[in-house]
């Protein structure tokens, strides 16, 4: 009796369990719609690289993006470049050029931002300044990006 109920709850779970589970097709088509970028930063002093990988990658998942740590064919890639140059007195010039290309590799555009700071701020933590240039540079980026 026991096993019988035990069987008979068993088969009403089960199939309800396989309709949750998509099927290769669906999960296919999923991931051919969902958007997915890769993000590279070099030349930035401190932990500027790995900051403005996190703040650029934060504002893109917001966004509707899937974000990648490894290059992959359906990715958007986003390269930036940062580089310090000596400005006034105490003072530098920071540039960071981002680079977007398409899943097929075509080159689509060019967002640059620069900003005078003071000499060094930038040579440990970049904390709310990477936050900042991320969510600058996403806006630009986004209209090389097909909606």
């Amino acid at each position: 009796m026991l096993r019988s109920a035990f069987l008979g709850l068993l088969l009403t779970i089960l199939p309800s369990t396989w309709a949750m589970i998509p099927s290769a097709a669906v999960a296919q088509e999923r991931l051919v719609q969902e958007r997915w970028a890769y993000i590279d930063v070099v030349g930035a002093p401190g932990d500027g690289e790995e900051a403005l990988e996190n703040a650029l990658s934060d504002q893109l998942l917001n966004r509707g993006f899937a974000v990648t740590g490894t290059p992959a064919a359906q990715a958007y890639e986003i390269q930036g470049m940062v580089r310090l140059f000596p400005a006034g007195r105490g003072e530098q010039t920071i540039r960071i050029d981002w680079t977007v290309f398409g899943p097929e590799g075509l080159h689509l555009g060019n967002v640059t931002q620069t900003n005078v700071i003071p000499k060094g701020s930038l040579n440990r933590r970049w904390g709310p300044a990477a936050e900042a240039a991320a969510a600058a540079a996403a806006q630009d980026i986004m209209q090389y990006i097909p909606q």
